[in-house]
């Protein structure tokens, strides 16, 4: 792959490859998504136009509209009519640390952004979805549940869809009430008492369905990265079980390994 002069010269190394099931534009736009987390992009720095780019990558203008058009869905560029597409500052890009126990919100208002969690609604369900039950049978075995579902938003910008469910004799209106600033842990703790002794995380990917999708603002397909959460009480009871699809170019996890005292600060190989 070649680009005209004047083009981003490192994108020359990576090349789409005809014979994989991975449509072009997004094997173009997963090239130009590692191009920018690598620094290779700098922050606001301004792409080649898709002419360059289609001849470059020597695919179709259609492929390389449709990879721009997945990237800025994902935050990763900004489209600017008339001027051209730019790499979106990294600092747009949220980080999410797993190993605290404050609100994910509360620690990004701390930094300046504005986060909130949206209510979209509440109900109570018999039971826990299949995978999640066979998954942890003990909550599926608390009786009926209240199931919640909170679109999680900072700065204007969908960036994940949360699912919960609790089991409905340990929060009795739960499912009546709104939730206090959108946060069913701000909710548990302040209205009932309820405080999570351990809450044992799990991060997977999948893609968003058509419905997920239209609520988190991205095209169906986008890569998400999906927190499950099982949280307990000290002595063992279930608080809740809970899902957040996140918009895996909005969103970065950071994980910390605290080493026992005396142990070396090496982590548990595989």
């Amino acid at each position: 792959m070649s680009f005209p002069m004047g083009a981003t010269e490192m994108l020359a190394s990576e090349r789409v490859d005809r014979s994989s099931p991975v449509p072009a534009w997004a094997q173009v736009a997963q090239i130009l998504r590692r191009q920018m987390d690598t620094g290779v992009l700098g922050d606001g720095e301004r792409l080649p136009s898709e002419q360059e780019l289609a001849t470059g990558f020597d695919v179709s203008r259609i492929t390389i509209r449709q990879a721009l058009s997945n990237l800025a869905a994902e935050g990763y560029v900004e489209r600017r009519q008339g001027v051209g597409t730019f790499a979106s500052p990294r600092s747009s890009v949220v980080q999410h640390d797993l190993t605290l126990s404050a609100r994910w919100s509360d620690r990004l208002r701390a930094e300046g952004h504005d986060a909130l969690s949206r209510q979209l609604g509440a109900a109570v369900h018999e039971s826990l979805p299949a995978d999640l039950a066979r998954r942890f049978p003990d909550a599926a075995g608390t009786g009926e549940l209240v199931y919640l579902r909170r679109l999680q938003i900072v700065d204007a910008v969908p960036i994940g869809l949360t699912e919960s469910w609790v089991p409905a004799g340990l929060a009795p209106g739960l499912s009546k009430e709104p939730l206090m600033d959108g946060s069913l842990s701000l909710t548990l703790g302040e209205r009932y008492g309820i405080h999570p002794a351990q809450v044992d995380n799990s991060v997977e990917s999948t893609h968003a369905a058509p419905a997920e999708a239209q609520l988190l603002g991205v095209p169906a397909d986008t890569p998400l990265f999906v927190v499950v959460a099982l949280s307990r009480r000290e002595n063992g009871d279930v608080i809740d079980v809970s899902r957040t699809s996140w918009v895996g170019g909005r969103v970065r996890f950071r994980f910390i390994y605290h080493a026992e005292q005396g142990a070396p600060a090496e982590p548990a190989q595989p």
